[in-house]
């Protein structure tokens, strides 16, 4: 009987062992896991005081000089930018977030539809231009809207 027993225990230490090393196997994998989106750090080196990329048009006011004007500025995180906006004597800023394709952000403005319209977007990895947000006047406001939103997905490669 004792046998018995003793031979019951061992297969099942036996099997709680295999299972047991059959999930430390799947740890394996995934301590193999590579990011392949990482090839541009978060952080910039340094910032460009300039504007990267610039609309104007002055309005018909001979007085004041005042104008429509979207410029768009770095922060020190590569893939935000700070984005100035300027009517009549409104100013206002907003953040505008490009997505990480793995290569250096490149930021246009293009006009818009109507002279004190624009649109702020980005170049994508085929360097095509991707409209992301509009800045327009309308009814006398400064207006922003999203047109598009935009996501990159992060794929991961698991070596076995």
């Amino acid at each position: 009987m004792t046998i018995k027993i003793s031979f019951v225990l061992s297969i099942i230490v036996l099997f709680g062992i295999a299972c047991n090393n059959l999930h430390e196997d799947s740890n394996v994998n995934e301590s193999k896991t590579f990011i392949t989106n990482d090839t541009i750090p978060e952080i910039r080196g340094k910032i460009n005081p300039a504007a990267v990329a610039m609309y104007e048009k002055s309005l018909e006011d001979t007085l004041n000089h005042w104008k429509f004007a979207v410029s768009v500025f770095e922060t020190k995180f590569r893939f935000k930018y700070l984005l100035k906006m300027k009517y009549e004597e409104i100013d206002e800023q907003d953040t505008l977030a490009i997505p990480n394709f793995g290569t250096e952000p490149i930021v246009e403005i293009h006009k818009g539809k109507d002279d004190f319209s624009c649109i702020v977007g980005f170049l994508d990895k085929k360097k095509q231009f991707k409209e992301y947000k509009q800045v327009a006047i309308k009814n006398n406001q400064l207006k922003l809207t999203t047109l598009k939103r935009y996501f990159v997905g992060v794929y991961k490669n698991v070596i076995q």
